[in-house]
């Protein structure tokens, strides 16, 4: 994990994955400002993802609050943009432990 002056959390591809669910459908969610637009990813459709973008950081608290700690995005992207995506939540508070309950 890199951490930034700014308080970001990158991930690399491998760290990402090691904190999703176990299960084959992982639920996933846009935010366009006035509402949050979700829905459930295959897998194998989130690790593609996960290879594909510029950046993967470990979500703000709202988020990980919601079980969504990853956000995913490229570089340049708008809020709207960033995926966030489901995240085991023992597994994320284990890698990523500080401020968390």
């Amino acid at each position: 994990m890199e951490k930034t002056k700014d308080g970001k959390k990158y991930l690399n591809a491998e760290e990402a994955i090691a904190l999703l669910p176990e299960s084959e459908l992982i639920h996933t969610f846009y935010s366009t400002g006035i509402c949050l637009v979700g829905g459930d990813w295959d897998r194998a459709d989130i690790l593609q993802k996960l290879t594909e973008v510029d950046r993967i950081e470990i979500a703000g608290d709202s988020a990980r609050s919601m079980k969504h700690g990853l956000a995913a995005y490229n570089n340049g992207a708008r809020l709207e943009d960033v995926l966030f995506i489901e995240t085991d939540k023992a597994k994320l508070d284990a890698f990523d432990p500080i401020g968390r309950k």
